[in-house]
């Protein structure tokens, strides 16, 4: 999950931060459940033993956000289950601030955050029980996806660390220059790794550029496979999404109202699981840092998470 367009700026940013903690403290969160809905959703039916996962997550984090429970029950059924991390997320400069104590993070500052959301990444992968070699960095810019779909013969300068090349390590192709092209290079590298049977990926009208963007590159990447995977996707970034804004696990998570006509399904899951997604997501500590976002991951921890069945 990147920085995203926040609910809150300007000089008020402290005093509306603070009130926000104050209603996360004071929240009647047990009973916050929102208003039953008008409708139900079908169950999504477990992963079994032959299946082979693959989560795309824009940032690192919305793996766990949007599917740590599901993963965790595959997991125990013996599914195989792979995430590629489109980018490392080094564009948060809200967590930057706050965890190198500055009031203008470097681009150097920003590096750090990528090179630590990785390093958290792995714990917690590690707490679900997914392998550390199932994990694909491709380390591509945080917030410059849907610009490398916009302009793909272009070069891209990441609007975070300033570089025109992958710094990571770590990555799947470290030093590959930021085109559209090495993306999808990348992406069909992991894809014959894999060779998944499931997808999971951020629906195309999520808010967020790079979670919409990133639908739109890996979808026709599927097409190209010799077996069409099932692909579902998720939300993370909407407008009334999620209901409530505050922890509250014994609510549903429902689809906002605007997109409740679209044919969604429902994973619902034990307490044990919501309690083992609450400890992953507490894995990411440089999102965490970030009031907003230490709010928007615990929303998530619900009764169930929400997918939307897609056609590659």
């Amino acid at each position: 999950m990147g920085p995203l367009r926040r609910v809150y700026g300007g000089g008020g940013r402290p005093v509306v931060t603070l009130l926000l903690l104050v209603a996360c403290a004071l929240a009647p969160v047990a009973d916050a459940a929102p208003r039953p809905p008008s409708r139900s959703w079908p169950l999504l039916p477990p992963a079994g033993p032959g299946d082979r996962i693959l989560v795309v997550a824009p940032h690192v984090d919305d793996e766990a956000i949007a599917a740590a429970g599901f993963l965790a029950d595959a997991l125990r059924r013996q599914a195989q289950v792979s995430v590629v991390y489109m980018t490392a997320g080094d564009n948060n400069r809200t967590s930057a601030k706050i965890l190198e104590f500055t009031l203008g993070p470097s681009k150097a500052d920003l590096l750090k955050i990528g090179q630590r959301r990785i390093r958290e990444a792995r714990t917690a992968m590690a707490r679900l029980g997914v392998p550390a070699d199932r994990l694909y960095l491709l380390g591509y810019p945080d917030r410059g996806l849907q610009p490398m779909l916009e302009h793909p013969d272009e070069l891209l300068r990441s609007p975070g660390t300033g570089r025109t090349t992958i710094p990571y390590p770590e990555a799947l192709s470290p030093g590959a220059e930021h085109r559209l092209a090495n993306l999808q290079a990348d992406l069909r590298r992991v894809l014959d790794q894999v060779r998944p049977t499931l997808v999971l990926l951020p629906v195309d009208f999520d808010t967020h550029p790079d979670h919409g963007a990133s639908g739109r590159i890996v979808l026709p990447l599927l097409r190209e496979l010799a077996e069409t995977p099932r692909v579902l996707g998720y939300l993370v970034h909407a407008r009334d999404f999620p209901r409530p804004f505050l922890p509250s696990v014994r609510s549903p998570l429902l689809p906002p109202p605007q997109l409740a006509g679209r044919p969604w399904v429902v994973f619902p899951l034990s307490p044990a699981q919501e309690e083992l997604k609450g400890r992953v997501l507490t894995a990411y500590r440089s999102q965490r840092a970030d009031p907003y976002l230490l709010l928007l991951t615990n929303a998530f921890i619900r009764r169930n998470e929400l997918f939307l069945p897609l056609e590659p």
